[in-house]
């Protein structure tokens, strides 16, 4: 932004000086300064906007080749496993090729330790009319034995020509898989290193940090209202389910919470982790309610901001940031139905998983997410993969848990 010393002297002269006493000249002057600077911060904040919607859109790019990526990466593991199996299979074919080989073999050293005598001859020369229908028997049975072993010799080598084929039609595709594999690694740099240029010089805007706060507080409160309107969703299912019920739990005594409280030592401990290492481990499909301080991280990581902790200096962290690696899979903390799987500004690439009791767990900052709205996902399962969406300043992954619209602290869910 260009700074203008006269500007501002002016200003203060102005300020003080008696409104007769400014010279026609000056005056006109100050005007012009003031139409100018005018003009200058408009134009900068229509660039700003425009830096803020091309990094955006940069995301959202990166977003959809890093999901192309985990395709192709699952598609290249199904390939593998096929050409595995092929394998084994060509393996097992040609050692019955092997045993086939040798039985036609031996049917044919049978056939000549018998001589160069016809069939006709040996048959010929036996006296008895028993001897000579056994005889036939024996003929007829090694030349049906004969022809069934030559006739399974070429079943089984068109078997292992297919095999060959199919092996070779999967090394080819694999290849093609691998040289996509390395393109959209190489786009996905690409994208990465224009987004990191386009979003250094939205951070070099002076207007940027004022418009900052401002910002934040819109970007919560368009969360909160998809919050909003998931829990009034739920709640309304809720209701129709106990409408229809016929069990009614009105008359039971009300249920007393005392597993969760905790001294103020330890809810300062809670609220105090930024910096803890966090781990990803097994979680049981169990019912979401039950797995408090059971659950999973979604990521292996470090948190960075916690749950509670000054975000500016009128917002404080509503879930937890844990710093991992770009493209490091999320996984899901447990069972639940993807609500939300879609770019919602402040929080990039975001899905949101309902689970039973009205609970949630969000996912933001992705680089890309991996299930659509209505999927059902199980614990552990892939989700996302971490990144730095919504022009975060380096690789992360938001995480929040809610009941209803109310945020719940993850530390006293996850270890």
């Amino acid at each position: 932004m260009k700074f203008y010393p006269h500007l501002f002297c002016l200003l203060i002269l102005s300020s003080w000086s008696p409104l007769h006493a400014a010279e026609p000249s000056k005056q006109q002057q100050l005007q012009r300064d003031i139409r100018e600077l005018s003009n200058v911060l408009t134009s900068q904040k229509g660039e700003s906007k425009n830096l803020q919607s091309e990094v955006t859109q940069l995301e959202k790019r990166l977003g959809e080749i890093t999901d192309k990526n985990y395709q192709t990466e699952k598609k290249a593991e199904a390939t593998l496993a096929k050409l595995e199996a092929s394998g084994r299979k060509q393996f097992k074919l040609d050692a019955e090729l092997a045993t086939q080989k040798s039985g036609l073999a031996q049917q044919l050293q049978a056939l000549y330790t018998a001589g160069e005598q016809s069939h006709l001859r040996l048959l010929l020369r036996q006296d008895a009319p028993s001897d000579i229908s056994r005889t036939i028997r024996y003929f007829e049975y090694m030349n049906t034995s004969r022809v069934k072993n030559i006739q399974t010799i070429q079943k089984t080598l068109k078997e292992i020509e297919s095999v060959r084929l199919s092996v070779e039609k999967d090394n080819n595709e694999l290849q093609t898989l691998n040289k996509t594999l390395e393109q959209q690694k190489t786009d996905i740099q690409k994208t990465l290193n224009a987004r990191s240029t386009v979003l250094e010089t939205l951070r070099g805007d002076i207007r940027f940090k004022e418009k900052q706060l401002g910002k934040l507080k819109t970007e919560e409160a368009n969360l909160q209202a998809v919050i909003d309107r998931l829990a009034r969703k739920a709640e309304a299912q809720a209701a129709e389910v106990a409408k229809k019920s016929t069990e009614t739990e009105t008359n039971s005594p009300p249920k007393t919470v005392t597993a969760n409280k905790k001294t103020v030592k330890q809810a300062k401990a809670d609220d105090n982790n930024s910096g803890t290492p966090t781990k990803t481990r097994f979680t049981p499909n169990q019912a979401f309610s039950t797995l408090r301080g059971k659950l999973s991280w979604p990521v292996q990581g470090k948190i960075i901001h916690s749950y509670g902790s000054s975000r500016n200096e009128k917002q404080r962290w509503r879930g937890v940031v844990l710093a991992a690696t770009g493209g490091t899979k999320v996984r899901a903390v447990a069972k639940g139905q993807v609500v939300f799987a879609g770019w919602m500004d402040g929080y990039g690439h975001l899905i949101i998983i309902e689970h039973d009791n009205n609970y949630m767990s969000l996912y933001g900052y992705n680089r890309a997410i991996y299930k659509k709205e209505g999927t059902i996902v199980n614990a552990n399962e892939t989700i996302a993969a971490v990144g730095n969406s919504s022009g975060q300043s380096q690789d992360a992954l938001y995480f929040e848990i809610r009941q209803g619209t109310s945020p719940q602290n993850p530390a006293r869910w996850c270890r």
